[in-house]
């Protein structure tokens, strides 16, 4: 594991689902809104915790967030960042992937007639935020600000 190596690459995971979402945002799809928005805190959160240990094959971060939080060695300027932050990283994992890009199986819904906009957009400023605390992370543990990290602004997919 290259740890700087895969940060970036979740990174630029990140950045570019947060594009997507809001784009689809835009255009009132507010399924693929959901389902990029998922995608983007997902990596984000995988982002933060490349810095410090491997990252989880899972949908739902959080849960690894918090566990970060008491057992690693995370320096406090970065702790406090995360801990200010963490709730954007609750409800959007696994459950929330099923939902946007699967809708409900049991009762045969399909994403588009289940998501609607209010719960796109929450998803949406969730993304929007856990993007940019990965982004504020991994400047502070790169030393290297994303537009210099080879992490494309979201213009750059």
């Amino acid at each position: 594991m290259n740890s700087h190596e895969d940060a970036t690459y979740r990174l630029k995971l990140a950045k570019g689902y947060l594009s997507r979402a809001e784009t689809d945002a835009m255009d009132g799809q507010w399924d693929g809104c959901l389902a990029n928005a998922q995608e983007a805190v997902e990596n984000a959160g995988k982002c933060v915790l490349a810095n410090f240990r491997p990252v989880p094959k899972a949908h739902d971060v959080d849960e690894s967030i918090e566990r970060l939080l008491k057992h690693g060695d995370v320096p406090p300027t970065v702790k406090s960042k995360i801990e200010a932050r963490l709730e954007s990283f609750k409800g959007m994992g696994m459950d929330t992937h099923v939902r946007a890009t699967y809708g409900d199986e049991e009762h045969y819904t399909p994403p588009w007639e289940l998501i609607d906009e209010s719960e796109s957009k929450v998803g949406l400023e969730k993304a929007r935020r856990a993007v940019a605390l990965a982004e504020e992370i991994f400047a502070e543990m790169t030393g290297l600000s994303t537009s210099k990290s080879g992490v494309p602004d979201a213009t750059d997919e």
